[in-house]
């Protein structure tokens, strides 16, 4: 079945969910977590007992009004968890990747893939949590209904004070087909919905052939699985001479030091909610920051309030940094992020 219904309608219905009414027969958090893990192995390329594949993606990305902006295509050639190649070509960015046994190669002189392209491959590569995410986890269950087709929705709460019962999208949030525990629906990073739709089979794994992604309400990728078939065996994945050998692990970083690197993105909005309840305080998260200057990963750390967390995940998924160099050159890091919440202000 298609969700053939517009994604702002479908966040509405998502933010007005109620919380669940729990009974002897709800399923525990391990059983959840069981499901998950089930429904990653089902639907993630990743996989060692995979045969080598190769895939092309066509990507179209907007703007942050919703306007189509430039069209993208994402190829991968893949042969183990540490054997793959990813090419990426658009107007604005066209870079290689290359991983093999001697390690990790990219393009000379090019940052990291943009969010918007790397986001687009993992939704059909990787869709779900690593085992590592739910592990860490709470699994909570979230029963829904979009237009007249029930959903499985798990959320991964993390252990935070003063967070009761969470609203949905305040932690990773994954709605699976109730008969099948196949992904439709995942919501990140308190604004980010993807739609998985034209379900597809490939070496018994569950793929979208066509997803749909919006950030805050509005659309910001599409993509079409054009092409996904076995690799051959003689394909190279020695890294050509224009590739220089980097490292894949971010630097970690002082949140002053970031703060300082801040070049644009939206202020964060007070929830009349929380003004009418006096709430107060400094949400605090783990961001990874790529080369490109955006925020890549989002993880909440400790928040004075739900809707507060809520309205300091939309903002700093919007901001932009100076890319962060050593040696000259752009590093990806991690590091802290605070958002201050004060009345008086």
């Amino acid at each position: 079945m298609k969700l053939s219904y517009a994604l702002p309608a479908l966040l509405a219905l998502i933010s007005l969910a109620s919380p669940p009414l729990v009974s002897a027969s709800s399923p525990t958090p391990a059983e959840l977590a069981a499901r998950l893990k089930q429904s990653a192995a089902t639907s993630s390329l990743y996989d060692p007992a995979l045969k080598p594949w190769h895939l092309k993606l066509a990507v179209q990305l907007y703007d942050p009004a919703g306007k189509p902006s430039e069209t993208a295509a994402i190829e991968e050639w893949w042969a183990g968890p540490a054997l793959y190649r990813i090419d990426y070509s658009s107007p604005s960015y066209s870079a290689t990747e290359v991983h093999n046994q001697q390690g990790d190669f990219f393009s000379s002189k090019t940052a990291e893939p943009p969010y918007l392209l790397e986001q687009a491959l993992r939704h059909v590569v990787h869709p779900m949590p690593t085992e590592k995410e739910i592990t860490e986890a709470v699994p909570d269950e979230r029963n829904m209904t979009f237009g007249k087709l029930p959903l499985a929705c798990v959320m991964l709460d993390q252990p935070i004070k003063m967070v009761a019962y969470p609203p949905i999208g305040l932690f990773p949030t994954y709605c699976l087909d109730p008969k099948t525990d196949t992904l439709r629906i995942s919501y990140e990073f308190g604004t980010e919905l993807t739609v998985r739709n034209h379900l597809a089979t490939f070496q018994g794994r569950t793929i979208a052939l066509d997803t749909e992604t919006q950030m805050a309400n509005v659309q910001a990728i599409s993509e079409h699985l054009e092409k996904l078939e076995a690799l051959t065996s003689n394909f190279s994945f020695d890294p050509s001479a224009d590739l220089e050998k980097a490292s894949a692990l971010p630097t970690t970083v002082p949140d002053g030091v970031m703060a300082g690197r801040r070049l644009r993105g939206e202020a964060p909005i007070y929830p009349a909610a929380a003004k009418g309840r006096h709430a107060t305080g400094t949400v605090e998260m783990q961001a990874i920051i790529g080369t490109d200057g955006h925020v890549h990963a989002l993880k909440l750390v400790s928040i004075p309030d739900p809707d507060l967390a809520m309205a300091a995940l939309a903002a700093v998924r919007t901001w932009v940094y100076e890319p962060f160099r050593l040696n000259g050159v752009p590093v990806s890091v991690v590091t802290t992020v605070k958002v201050n919440f004060n009345l008086s202000h």
